[in-house]
């Protein structure tokens, strides 16, 4: 299961992008760490307005916390998080937010207690997802691969092997994505369609297409480069019983 994050506009982006690591690092600390709330942050960080909150809120979300993670590093150090944020390209986190649709998201992650190994491994994997999408919308043209949709608010980055069930390395696997609209993409996420290995679609019996208004006359287009793999196909015709 994953969550949706909200997303930074351009001036708050521009805002927290102007702090000095030193100030995001005191601020992410704070509220990871300690759980001092975003307000009360404003008021112990000086070079921050007290704006209900809103100014430690945005540096937080810039690099994807919300109230899930409030409190849950107790042994994580500012100097560590100063030695990190270096690391991050602010540019990829920026294009992160201002390109980001619905399908943006922030992954579960078990939160240990350690020098905050989670949490940068966390920034790095939203990274990695949004350039995951970048890449999949390059490799069907912006389109679903399934009808003629092409608007990318109802475009999903759809993984053959789930999300949740997916090792890191297949989470960010080109060959485990079919690029799909929001319709196409619950059909194929229940189970109520699937592909062969030479992408021929499949449905299900046990789902009416036609009181729902659903043609069962689909073409998978193929795309540039990233074939999706027969071996994730095979695991989701066994996993909604295709085969």
């Amino acid at each position: 299961m994953v969550k949706k994050l909200a997303t930074l506009d351009q001036r708050r982006i521009k805002f927290v992008r102007n702090l000095p690591i030193e100030i995001r690092a005191r601020v992410l600390y704070e509220f990871l760490n300690k759980g001092t709330s975003n307000r009360n942050i404003e008021k112990a960080v000086d070079i921050l307005n007290e704006e209900d909150g809103w100014q430690a809120w945005s540096v937080n979300h810039f690099y994807g916390f919300d109230a899930r993670h409030k409190a849950k590093f107790p042994t994580l150090t500012i100097k560590k998080l100063k030695e990190k944020l270096i690391e991050f390209d602010d540019n990829d986190l920026e294009e992160l937010h201002l390109g980001s649709t619905a399908q943006t998201v922030s992954p579960n992650i078990t939160m240990n207690e350690n020098d905050g190994k989670d949490i940068f491994r966390q920034i790095k994997t939203r990274q990695g997802q949004y350039k995951l999408r970048k890449k999949i919308l390059k490799n069907y043209q912006s389109n679903c691969a399934l009808c003629k949709i092409s608007h990318p608010n109802l475009l999903i980055t759809s993984h053959i092997k789930p999300w949740a069930e997916s090792t890191q390395v297949e989470r960010v696997d080109s060959h485990n994505c079919i690029l799909l609209c929001k319709i196409h993409d619950a059909l194929f996420e229940n189970g109520f369609i699937s592909f062969t290995d030479d992408f021929q679609v499949l449905y299900s019996t046990n789902f009416d297409f036609d009181s729902q208004g659903i043609h069962k006359n689909l073409t998978f287009r193929e795309p540039i480069e990233y074939l999706p793999s027969p071996l994730f196909l095979k695991e989701h015709r066994q996993k909604h019983g295709y085969e």
